[in-house]
């Protein structure tokens, strides 16, 4: 506010307010004085423009088969003008925990020397999801999980401050079978007329004890024979808990690249 404005003199004035919505912007300015004869006096000026999206974010999420979720985000500067990029972060919601896989052990960004995205580049950014519950409440949920949000700051080519929020995201819950078997060891590469060694990770997801067996099927011409017993007999599976199970093979007269084998069965 001023209280007086000489002749000939001018003031400026920046005032600041966030848009929240994309498309077009009225803004309204309304100036209210008195004059000399001390009347109140006023008038408007009525300012159109268009506010375009800065940013377009797509997200995407992967679980392996450890039931580790990750989160990608791939943001694009829509802009024809450089950003800069001054924070990336995922908020994670009160189910999981976060770790952001964007920094290397020295603590510097894996985006190199450089937080200025140029025009029509797309960045990604990965997180580590981590739930917070146990075994038996994730088996006792379902539908979608509400993950966390994304808080993403950036700077325009004229300093001019921009802020994107996103709303909640959301992933499906994967419901999943009473016995998980994973890979917990397996070599990348393997030589024929060389054994070696496969285990595997075993986790009773249910609240019922389970006396398990595993039979190794031998599936003729696939190169594979296993050594030791056919039959192995696990135990008692008790709920929650997890085991591993180790196993030799042979391969014999193997076909050179990548092989899909269906090896063995659990009852």
């Amino acid at each position: 506010m001023v209280s007086k404005l000489v002749p000939g003199d001018n003031i400026s004035e920046v005032i600041t307010h966030e848009v929240k919505e994309l498309g077009g912007q009225l803004l309204v300015c309304t100036v209210s004085y008195i004059n000399t004869s001390g009347e109140k006096q006023m008038f408007r000026k009525y300012y159109k423009f268009q506010v375009l999206k800065p940013l377009d974010v797509r997200t995407k999420f992967f679980t392996t088969s450890d039931e580790e979720i990750f989160l990608e985000a791939q943001i694009t500067n829509t802009t024809p003008h450089p950003l800069h990029m001054q924070k990336v972060v995922l908020a994670p919601s009160p189910l999981y925990t976060v770790t952001d896989l964007n920094f290397l052990s020295s603590g510097d960004s894996i985006f190199a020397d450089s937080d200025y995205i140029s025009p029509d580049d797309t960045w990604q950014y990965l997180y580590k999801l981590t739930p917070k519950m146990t075994a038996d409440e994730k088996s006792n949920v379902k539908g979608v999980s509400s993950v966390g949000k994304l808080d993403i700051m950036w700077l325009s080519n004229f300093g001019e401050r921009g802020r994107l929020q996103s709303s909640q995201l959301q992933r499906l819950i994967q419901q999943q079978g009473e016995l998980v078997v994973t890979v917990q060891s397996l070599p990348h590469f393997i030589a024929s007329d060389e054994q070696f060694q496969l285990v595997l990770r075993l986790r009773n997801t249910t609240d019922r004890k389970y006396n398990l067996h595993i039979t190794l099927n031998q599936i003729n011409n696939s190169g594979l024979i296993w050594v030791g017993d056919i039959k192995k007999v696990v135990g008692r599976c008790f709920p929650a808990l997890t085991w591993t199970c180790s196993l030799i093979y042979y391969p014999l007269n193997l076909e050179c690249g990548m092989l899909v084998r269906s090896l063995l069965r659990m009852f």
